[in-house]
């Protein structure tokens, strides 16, 4: 067997191991019993159908019904919405994410003293670090389950233990080790007349049998797969089981069996309308071709597989189809032309990198915050920096010119991306000091001003100094400069909170009304004062989906500004109606002094500058800041306009209830 062929034919091996459902980078979703209740079955599906790049949805779907679960006391769908969390995120690569809610689960699973859903998580946990290619660990964990499974007489649990070992040795190249695992399962069958496995198990076996080089006793493995596949009428299985026959053909040198035995495949998936499964054996054909030395025939074969592998978006396809153009030009002479196919895969690893780069990027933002983020983008470019010199080696042999080129446009590349984020840092420091620089100036001036000046009116009436009328008129004061400097204390509490612990969101359905009356009833005494008109405007009914507290906070603080700014006799205006994609915009409309033009866009900023109302109260500014992070927080916009009439309308949209 030659270096060429062998490579392809272990290649395509790999993948019947790829797509086997019990292997350790490809595991079946968690099974769902009697006890799941339908509650959490439509969470289950919810999750399942989300985006994989919308890691965030994912988790926050997944909190919500964690939640959910806890508030019931239901500790068994607790545990699945766990495991049903971390299969997802672990099938879409966030393995630091999967981790975290696996071992959750497993801790339930405990608590529960659930053996089989124990031995189940255990398992899976095993599966996820032979994804991270610590076999090892891995190890550790399907031997802690097979234990498990053993001591509660849990077979299902031995058999799947095994067989996840069996696949370890495969991947740390021991097939004689592997061997006698897949053989424990053929005993835990025989003893308990069951069937855990017996197709993966039969394909596993034979991939084994070629890897030894025992081709007759891999093919009969593989003949044995495709009969149970027919009797089971799974097409793909069937398919699978006819592509590894024809290669076991291909490397017997019998090529016309081999072509005739792929063709068979290849009719499977056509008239069952597996298109992927259809390409993927179809690639075989010209290798067979490429072993006859039919080079030309080979190539535009290959030609006319790429553009179905581009039509149909199949990237680990294409890139394997133009890894043999790169061969079948060499064997041709024709060196441009296998520059320009191996150039073309090479654009397309680049492509996967970036894209595994920033979903690392995504789950270090969903898990570690945005320190952690950043080593993650470090790691990625540390990861596209190795493959570019890896491939740069391979360049010197072609062309000596193009290896100066890449290094020079990778080392500008490298130069901008410092700069950008040199650029950032600036920006991010110049914007924390100016919140530093506010937050003292609130504390030393408006805040100790209030304090002091209360200090000496409280020294006049220990002293005797103020007649009974100067007393009422002073300790009015004093209330309305301790009610001040309690709210701007509030304030700044709040904010360091969310400064400190971040916003940690638990959005729930909420009546507008209710919270809006609320509010207005704390103010009466202020709105009384001013004898100002105030209108709520079509709310009845109306509800929203956020977090309630920042809603609460929100309309506190709109209110309180639409009070200071309007004078005596004034009207406001509370409205809510239907806005864009599922969205509701609330607004507070006041006819006050209204704010100018040019200081519209900056109220919200952290080094806005608050002004004096219309009796000549004082505020910090910061109420505004902080509104304007909860409503992004919650996914909204907040913004000021100009009033039509007179005055201004503050304005912030959110989630319909």
């Amino acid at each position: 067997m030659n270096f060429k062929s062998q490579k392809f034919f272990f290649f395509f091996l790999t993948i019947a191991l790829f797509f086997s459902l019990q292997t350790i980078f490809c595991f079946a979703d968690p099974k769902t019993t009697d006890q799941d209740s339908v509650k959490l079955g439509k969470y289950l599906s919810i999750l399942k159908k989300i985006d994989p790049k919308n890691v965030d949805s994912i988790i926050a779907i997944s909190d919500k019904a964690i939640l959910d679960f806890k508030h019931q006391n239901s500790e068994y769908d607790l545990c699945k919405i766990n495991q049903g969390t971390g299969f997802i995120l672990s099938k879409y690569g966030y393995l630091g994410l999967s981790e975290k809610y696996y071992t959750d689960a497993l801790a339930l699973s405990k608590k529960i003293k659930n053996t089989s859903l124990e031995v189940d998580i255990t398992n899976s946990l095993g599966v996820l670090w032979g994804k991270r290619g610590d076999f090892l660990k891995a190890e550790s964990y399907f031997l802690k389950a097979l234990l498990s499974a053993k001591k509660t007489n849990y077979q299902e649990g031995v058999a799947a233990a095994y067989f996840k070992l069996g696949v370890v040795r495969t991947k740390q190249n021991k097939p004689n080790e592997a061997l006698e695992f897949y053989l424990k399962v053929d005993s835990v069958n025989q003893k308990n007349g069951t069937h855990f496995l017996k197709n993966d198990l039969i394909a596993n076996k034979a991939i084994i049998y070629a890897i030894r080089g025992d081709l007759d006793n891999a093919l009969k493995q593989f003949e044995l797969s495709y009969k149970i596949a027919a009797e089971e009428r799974n097409l793909i299985n069937q398919v699978l089981a006819l592509q590894n026959i024809g290669l076991v053909y291909k490397e017997k040198k019998q090529y016309q069996k081999a072509l005739s035995i792929l063709e068979k495949g290849i009719n499977t998936a056509k008239k069952s309308n597996l298109k992927e499964e259809e390409l993927r054996i179809t690639i075989n054909v010209p290798l067979v071709v490429f072993e006859q030395k039919k080079y030309h025939l080979a190539q535009t074969q290959l030609l006319d597989l790429l553009k179905k592998a581009k039509k149909l978006g199949l990237e680990d396809l294409q890139v394997e189809i133009y890894n043999v153009l790169v061969e079948t030009s060499e064997a041709q002479n024709n060196f441009k032309s296998a520059f320009d196919y191996y150039k073309s895969g090479s654009n397309i690893k680049d492509k996967q990198i970036n894209e595994q780069k920033q979903r690392a990027l995504a789950e270090a933002n969903a898990s570690l915050g945005l320190y952690k983020a950043n080593a993650k983008i470090l790691e990625g470019n540390q990861l596209l920096f190795q493959t570019r010199k890896e491939r740069n080696i391979i360049l010197v042999v072609l062309i000596a010119i193009a290896i100066l080129s890449f290094v020079l446009i990778f080392v500008l590349i490298r130069l901008k991306n410092t700069n950008d984020e040199l650029s950032i840092s600036k920006i991010e420091l110049t914007e924390s000091n100016s919140i530093k620089n506010k937050l003292f100036s609130i504390i030393g001036h408006d805040l100790r001003g209030g304090h002091g000046s209360t200090l000496g009116i409280l020294g006049l009436i220990k002293n005797g100094d103020l007649d009974a009328e100067e007393q009422a008129k002073y300790l009015d004061l004093i209330i309305k400069q301790s009610t001040s400097s309690l709210e701007t204390l509030d304030d700044l509490l709040l904010w360091g909170k969310a400064q400190i612990k971040g916003n940690n969101l638990q959005k729930v359905n909420i009546q507008i009304l209710p919270v809006i009356q609320k509010v207005i009833d704390l103010n009466i005494k202020a709105i009384n004062e001013k004898k100002l008109v105030l209108n709520t405007i079509d709310l009845e009914g109306k509800s929203i989906f956020m977090d309630a507290n920042h809603f609460a906070f929100i309309i506190r603080n709109l209110m309180a500004n639409a009070i200071k700014f309007t004078p005596s006799n004034g009207q406001i205006n509370i409205y809510a109606e239907n806005h864009q994609n599922n969205l509701i915009k609330i607004c507070v409309a006041d006819n006050g002094i209204g704010i100018p033009e040019e200081d519209l866009k900056n109220i919200f900023l952290p080094d806005s500058k608050s002004r004096r109302g219309t009796n000549n109260e004082k505020g910090t500014g910061l109420g505004l800041t902080l509104c304007n992070e909860f409503v992004m927080a919650n996914g909204g916009k907040i913004w000021a306009e100009q009033n039509n009439n007179q005055g201004t309308v503050l304005c912030f949209t959110c989630e319909k209830g």
